[in-house]
């Protein structure tokens, strides 16, 4: 299945293109803060926004990789990115996001991350998908909780270039029938 267009009350999740490569790079890429807790560094440069994208686009229609830009409809400005991941040794979808600083606590990543989880029930199917997040970053645990999301243990991870190794939390998603979603 191809990403589809989503849309909640404030944002469009539209599927990445190569053309949002300045915008990314400028609004959360070259970011410090962005990238602190993320298994991403932050990009040295342009060029290396661009070949992330490659990467997104050249699996776009894949089942097992879904991948969206954050746009906000108040005035069409991409702010973050997000998506969810199978892990086959898990059997199940990740989920992972990042926003822009000027965007953070206003509540878009929460909203988009709800949209995110519904496309994963009603159009995937699925009925458990787990997350994670850098004990350091409770906020991304907050965001894990409003959606449902339950702690389930301490766990770790590196960073994609191995240079920095984070304590982390995980959080289990577990769809039930009678469950609501945001």
């Amino acid at each position: 299945m191809l990403t589809p267009v989503l849309e909640t009350e404030r944002l469009l999740l539209r599927p990445l293109k190569e053309s949002d490569a300045e915008a990314i790079f400028r609004n959360w890429a070259s970011d410090p803060e962005v990238a602190k807790y993320m298994s991403w560094s932050t990009h040295s440069g342009i060029e290396v926004t661009k070949e992330w994208l490659q990467s997104i686009q050249a699996n776009i229609a894949a089942e097992d990789k879904y991948d969206w830009g954050f746009v906000r409809k108040s005035d069409n400005k991409l702010i973050g990115s997000g998506g969810i991941y199978f892990k086959e040794e898990r059997g199940m979808f990740t989920v992972g996001y990042n926003l822009m600083r000027d965007c953070w606590n206003q509540g878009y990543t929460t909203e988009a991350v709800a949209k995110i989880l519904e496309f994963a029930v009603k159009d995937l199917e699925q009925t458990r998908l787990f997350a994670y997040h850098a004990k350091e970053n409770p906020n991304s645990g907050k965001v894990m909780e409003k959606l449902g999301f339950r702690y389930t243990k301490d766990t770790a991870y590196d960073s994609m270039d191995g240079k920095r190794h984070f304590e982390a939390k995980e959080y289990l998603y577990e769809r039930t029938s009678k469950q609501v979603l945001l």
